[in-house]
């Protein structure tokens, strides 16, 4: 499951055309400990964008596809956990 997660996440971001809008609504997060460090990624897959913070400081934000919310949302509901309310669902 993780590795399909990251997998759908890197893909978006690599296969993005640069598209945009300027909502920003994030309804996705990913969040990591590693080496001491907390990273959370949140992601609106509506404006296609996303922003990352390290410890809480926000770091430069990032385009991807809508392609991975398919997985995401899955993963989600698999689990059992309701998706965010949004006019897409």
């Amino acid at each position: 499951m993780r590795t399909q997660l990251l997998d759908a996440f890197d893909n978006g971001i690599a296969d993005s055309d640069g598209s945009v809008a300027m909502c920003f609504n994030p309804r996705h997060g990913l969040r990591a400990i590693y080496d001491g460090k907390t990273y959370d990624v949140v992601i609106c897959f509506e404006c296609l964008q996303g922003i990352w913070f390290v410890d809480d400081v926000e770091m430069p934000g990032f385009l991807l596809t809508g392609t991975p919310q398919t997985v995401f949302d899955t993963i989600l509901t698999d689990a059992s956990i309701p998706l965010a309310p949004s006019e897409f669902h």
